[in-house]
């Protein structure tokens, strides 16, 4: 489990890597940027960044195994959204709702911005890519698609690290962050 003094060590031994010609200062650069976003983190930010650090494979493991956790991961939170704005979470838990229609409901909750719509957008079609490799064996037929997720994702939010894992983590991000909006009171689900 990673905590600020744990991410310090790091930042130190990567550092001294760096200083001896072992490591590249971006990744010394990355475990800084980490730290400064860390350093105000709630307890449930944390919780949030453990578990996609815990879970998600790192961009050496199989494609699919990425794919099918990492999806499940953003599920797990896009129904931690619906449930944070229902008065009776209760009800909806009972039922056995998909991963597309928690999207669907999620992604009604939301207003009709350029932002939202993307990113619920790029969820789907993670989705679509998960079920694709549910029912197929062969990631080669669904490659370019992966590809093509990935290569959306990176271009549109300028990420560096253009791997199905980076593409990934910044959508369960940016998920998080609807959570988050949504334990505000001034969080509306429409228009009034």
């Amino acid at each position: 489990m990673l905590t600020l003094e744990l991410l310090n060590k790091h930042i130190s031994e990567c550092r001294e890597y760096v200083e001896a010609g072992k490591e590249d200062p971006k990744t010394l650069e990355f475990f800084l940027s980490l730290r400064h976003d860390l350093k105000l983190a709630t307890p449930e930010d944390w919780a949030a960044y453990n578990e996609i650090a815990d879970h998600l494979p790192d961009q050496d493991a199989d494609p699919v195994l990425i794919i099918l956790k990492g999806q499940l991961l953003i599920e797990r939170l896009v129904r931690k959204f619906i449930l944070s704005r229902f008065p009776n979470p209760e009800a909806f838990e009972k039922t056995q709702f998909t991963a597309a229609h928690c999207i669907a409901i999620g992604e009604s909750m939301c207003l009709k911005n350029q932002e939202p719509e993307w990113l619920w957008k790029q969820v789907k079609e993670l989705n679509s890519i998960r079920n694709k490799l549910a029912h197929n064996l062969d990631y080669e037929s669904v490659e370019p698609r992966v590809n093509s997720f990935v290569s959306t994702v990176a271009n549109t939010q300028n990420l560096e690290n253009r791997t199905i894992t980076s593409a990934i983590a910044r959508l369960y991000g940016m998920v998080k962050g609807l959570c988050d909006l949504s334990q505000n009171n001034d969080f509306r689900a429409s228009k009034i």
